[in-house]
């Protein structure tokens, strides 16, 4: 079964987030169970330092849904930091059993390479190698839709960190005005007698301000670091591509089968009139050129659209002398 690579992300982010989650909310049942357990201790006129988790309660209820938020951007720069790496995108070990195949022009021993194992540098390549009997345009347009493809599902990951950075603000100011809104209406109601709650009122203000700022700043900083290190790793892993494929002959690979639709007549799939004439050969031997490796591919004459032979001087049915380049 083919795993789609924005599949196994999702279910990646999804991990590292309720990992995080949680991690927070056993910090979080700490502070509070800490908090707890030392209040009965202290005198009423004994006033401690506050503890963060002081200071994130006086923020009020807008506390919980920035916690959540930079949970969220905690569980995106994990993942970033994981999965956009070189070795990654192209792992040396796969380079290395690609320029091989290339090497002996042995293109669908590359794509079975290419097809044991998903990354940037494979699914790139193996799109390419499945179009490579259509000619150089074909199979260079296939691979760069689907390298732009593979770069899109991380460019969509690493743009969260860029909404982060935009949203986390937006609700700091949101517990901002509700709490000058609790303070006007403390000093509404019962003036300046009470100094305490109106202070109480302002402090939520600017807790929850600084938390959005907090949450804010480093997914900015974060967001241009990763798309950078993206742009690098997606340019590196499109380079060596390049040099695989740059010693491609395509003319004399024109009209090959490559890829799934081998892997099938190889495996005895096909019927006998289209099968490869060298199939067992090109088993036994996965060093044998693809291309010297298939013939009796069937085609139609030109001129009175009857099933020819490739490469027979003369069409069987009307006479016609065909020139095959």
């Amino acid at each position: 079964m083919k795993t789609h690579p924005s599949s196994s992300t999702s279910r990646t982010s999804l991990l590292i987030f309720l990992l995080v989650a949680f991690a927070g909310l056993v910090l979080a049942g700490v502070g509070l169970a800490q908090e707890t357990a030392a209040a009965p201790a202290a005198p009423a006129e004994v006033q401690h330092a506050r503890s963060l988790w002081d200071v994130i309660r006086e923020g009020g209820w807008i506390m919980w849904p920035l916690a959540f938020i930079s949970m969220w951007c905690l569980a995106l720069i994990i993942e970033c930091s994981i999965r956009i790496r070189l070795p990654n995108f192209a792992p040396a070990e796969t380079i290395r059993q690609l320029k091989a195949a290339f090497a002996e022009e042995n293109y669908q021993q590359a794509w079975r390479v290419c097809k044991a194992k998903s990354t940037f540098l494979t699914n790139v390549l193996r799109n390419g190698l499945e179009r490579l009997g259509r000619g150089r345009a074909a199979c260079e347009a296939a691979m760069a839709d689907h390298s732009l493809k593979e770069s899109m599902i991380f460019r969509t990951k690493v743009s969260y960190l860029s909404s982060i950075g935009v949203v986390s603000p937006m609700v700091g100011l949101l517990g901002t005005v509700t709490g000058m809104i609790k303070a006007f209406h403390t000093l509404g109601s019962g003036g300046i007698g009470d100094p305490s709650k109106l202070a109480a009122a302002i402090g939520e203000v600017l807790v929850a301000t600084a938390t959005g700022l907090l949450v804010a700043i480093p997914a900015f900083f974060l967001y241009y670091f990763f798309r950078n290190r993206l742009q690098s790793v997606v340019v590196l892993a499109e380079d060596v591509v390049n040099q695989l494929m740059v010693d491609v002959k395509y003319d004399e690979l024109q009209g090959i089968k490559m890829g799934e639709a081998l892997e099938t007549e190889l495996a005895g799939g096909a019927p006998a009139a289209t099968a490869p004439a060298a199939a067992p050969l090109a088993v036994a031997d996965p060093g044998k050129r693809v291309s010297q490796a298939i013939s009796g591919v069937t085609v139609n004459c030109p001129q009175c659209n009857a099933s020819i032979t490739a490469g027979v001087p003369k069409c069987g049915a009307c006479g016609s002398e065909l020139q095959w380049s």
